[in-house]
């Protein structure tokens, strides 16, 4: 846990629905607890984890400020009350008298602050981390729940062969989502990859703008705690991209996939230089991307598999498909897939768990390489199948923590092993070098003042962006 005295300031960005909801929720029930369950360890780190004994109680009036990163602020608005509801009914169902004041003195104290952020727009995102840092004086999480996929259609037929044929694997690992390629969004960029990646990471490192990194450094010195944050990937998540080519997941018809896994990848690099930087060993390029001292963590986390609005986009044209998806889900789970939440809130509990438990508690790959995976976790039909069978630290990337539950609902935190991806073992140095080209391009354009379309082709096309077209 944070230090009992300071208030926590959690970015989440999509908060209005779906995961980025579940996540708010979460944090509100769990922090209106003293001691919140999602706090306690978990995981086996080989350390000796009755120092969790010394945690101390979070104050009830510490103070909460949500601040719910979204595009459309009328949906924000609604869902910001919604919350605000649920707060209040789990707090008038509290059976102690203890439990219910405490949770009564955190409801006084809890902020819920609506902010614009439209993440494929490199302006907007620019504009929130000024708006933020001339409001707050500094942050605990950044919590990078928002994305998107550019779906055309569900191929209904596969699917149902694969249903009938690997229940779990067509429902954890699906290959019958057709996305559509070379889609752009208006500054010129990959629709999928500025709404997932770049714009996660223009938002993270905009020192010239005075964004959110140094707000994250800010709380680190003033409470001694290290930042966190949370990259949202995906059990999709799979190298499905040419990194030379198409790194902005222009050309590949799988750039949902694709982008989930440069979130893995940059997620992996930024936090090798925060622990080369907490050692005292400064990286030989690009020292500003990570803060000074190692200041602030980074860690990939997975919402599982759940029901969100995101399938819409599959524009499935049967009548109450939504209730036979759910009923897919609620067989798959009892068939013993770990990995398919049936309720957002459950989708929660790897990010809240990664952003409430304390740091030593939390496993790396050099203290937990026994889940590198294994052969039988993934279908036929994907890259990691029959790759990695046996457990070798030296071939784990990162690791990715997810939400799961057993077959009657109980919900928990995981973690999966991400491969190295060895033909491309540099890849995510090598991003990191291409976001930060194209991010100072963008940076000189909003210096010079210019706006419009054919400025943003201009710099996607210096930077070495595919010209893939929808198709």
């Amino acid at each position: 846990m944070q230090p009992s005295s300071e208030e926590l300031v959690i970015v989440v960005t999509g908060a209005n629905g779906g995961v980025g909801f579940g996540i708010c929720h979460r944090l509100l029930v769990q922090l209106s607890s003293p001691c919140p369950s999602d706090a306690k360890p978990y995981f086996d780190v080989g350390r000796d984890l009755k120092r969790e004994l010394d945690i101390p109680e979070r104050a009830p009036d510490a103070g909460l400020t949500i601040v719910m990163a979204c595009r459309d602020a009328k949906r924000a608005q609604v869902a910001r009350e919604k919350l605000y509801r649920l707060l209040d009914e789990h707090i008038s169902k509290l059976t102690t008298a203890t439990a219910y004041d405490s949770a009564v003195a955190f409801r006084r104290n809890v902020k819920l602050d609506i902010q614009k952020l439209d993440l494929s727009s490199v302006k907007s995102v620019l504009d929130f981390g000024k708006a933020i840092s001339q409001k707050y004086e500094h942050i605990s999480h950044l919590i990078f729940n928002a994305g998107t996929a550019t779906y055309s259609h569900l191929d209904i037929p596969g699917f149902l062969y694969d249903l009938f044929t690997h229940p779990i694997h067509a429902v954890e690992h699906p290959r019958r989502n057709i996305q559509l390629n070379g889609v752009l969004s208006d500054d010129g960029l990959g629709f999928t990859w500025q709404c997932n990646v770049f714009g996660h990471y223009v938002l993270l490192t905009s020192p010239q703008y005075r964004s959110v990194q140094p707000l994250l450094v800010a709380h680190a010195h003033k409470t001694g705690s290290p930042a966190r944050v949370l990259w949202m990937s995906s059990l999709d998540a799979e190298p499905t991209f040419d990194p030379k080519d198409d790194w902005q997941l222009t050309k590949t018809l799988h750039s949902y996939n694709a982008s989930k896994f440069q979130i893995e990848l940059i997620c992996a690099e930024l936090e090798k230089r925060t622990r080369e930087a907490a050692a005292g060993r400064a990286p030989s390029t690009m020292s500003e991307l990570v803060a000074p001292h190692g200041e602030v963590h980074h860690y990939v986390v997975s919402p599982g598999i759940t029901s969100t609005n995101m399938s819409a986009l599959l524009n499935i044209p049967i009548p109450g498909w939504r209730c036979l998806m759910l009923a897919a889900f609620f067989i798959v789970r009892f068939l013993g897939s770990p990995h398919v939440l049936m309720s957002l809130y459950s989708a929660a509990v790897a990010t809240v768990h990664l952003a409430l438990v304390p740091l030593f508690a939390i496993p790396d790959p050099e203290t937990a390489p026994h889940v590198t995976p294994a052969d039988k976790a993934y279908p036929t039909w994907h890259v990691y199948h029959g790759k990695y069978t046996r457990a070798h630290p030296g071939r784990v990337l990162t690791l990715r923590f997810g939400a799961e539950n057993d077959r009657w609902g109980r919900d928990r935190p995981g973690v999966i092993a991400v491969p190295v991806w060895e033909e491309h073992p540099d890849a995510g140095e090598t991003l990191l070098e291409r976001f930060e080209r194209l991010y100072q391009a963008f940076v000189a354009r909003e210096g010079k003042g210019k706006r419009g379309e054919r400025g943003g082709e201009e710099m996607v096309n210096g930077c070495g962006a595919g010209n893939g077209r929808a198709r």
